[in-house]
């Protein structure tokens, strides 16, 4: 009994101690996408939309997102909810590019009256197919 209460507590911990590394410094394997997105002043900004599902387009997962540099300038929010996401050709889900499914979608809302050019990082992960994404986003404001 006391083997299997240690063995969950290291299985807990190995838990722990891996997604504490998903938001942070890059990661060995972690693709770097930069993107530019408009925005208007301290209007909420859809800027993107990311989801994990089965080869069926069924609901698998929310993908594990963090902010790992935040905007200077604004927020940004993360929604689960229903999308629609273009996947790679190669991928096992490509059948379900542009079908409705459920995921999360990254807003970008800037400090009221802002105006001019904001950054930041996303962390955009998703454990069952041990894909990091980290995206820069450069966002540029205007009135």
């Amino acid at each position: 009994m006391r083997s299997i209460s240690l063995i969950s507590l290291s299985a807990f911990v190995g838990i722990g101690v891996t997604l504490s590394g998903c938001v942070g410094a890059p990661l060995d394997g972690t693709k770097q996408n930069q993107y530019t997105h408009r925005a208007i002043s301290g209007k909420k900004t859809a800027l993107g939309m990311v989801a994990s599902v089965k080869r069926d387009c069924t609901f698998n997962s929310y993908p594990y997102t963090g902010i790992i540099k935040q905007p200077a300038h604004g927020k940004v929010t993360f929604e689960h909810g229903p999308v629609r996401v273009k996947y790679d050709k190669d991928s096992d889900v490509y059948i379900c590019s542009g079908k409705p499914v459920e995921g999360t979608t990254v807003y970008y809302t800037s400090d009221l009256g802002f105006t001019g050019t904001d950054q930041f990082t996303v962390r955009m992960t998703v454990l069952y197919a041990n894909k990091v994404n980290d995206e820069n986003l450069t966002i540029q404001v205007v009135k």
